[in-house]
């Protein structure tokens, strides 16, 4: 099983009465009343066909892309987290 790549986009919206209608375009994670946003999970590789699509909508104001990718890079990072020595000798003490 592959794990698929994918990237947060956060949504800016005039009413949250449309809010719903995000569900179609990826995974619905969160939203914020107060500040009436909503951030949703999309395919790293169909990221820029819907943010193209979601522009169009008329109850969108603003979409942020995260920089996670971006940044993992700039600092020379992978994605991967790996496992500590320390957290191996301490599992190892336990038992």
């Amino acid at each position: 099983m592959d794990v698929q790549a994918r990237t947060s986009l956060v949504v800016y919206v005039s009413s949250l009465r449309q809010v719903r209608q995000l569900k179609r375009y990826g995974h619905l994670e969160y939203v914020s009343k107060r500040m009436r946003y909503a951030v949703i999970y999309v395919n790293e590789d169909e990221a820029k066909e819907t943010i193209g699509r979601l522009k169009q909508l008329r109850f969108v104001k603003r979409i942020i892309e995260s920089p996670r990718n971006e940044l993992m890079a700039l600092l020379g990072l992978s994605g991967e987290q790996k496992v500590q020595e320390d957290q191996i000798n301490f599992e190892e003490d336990e038992e």
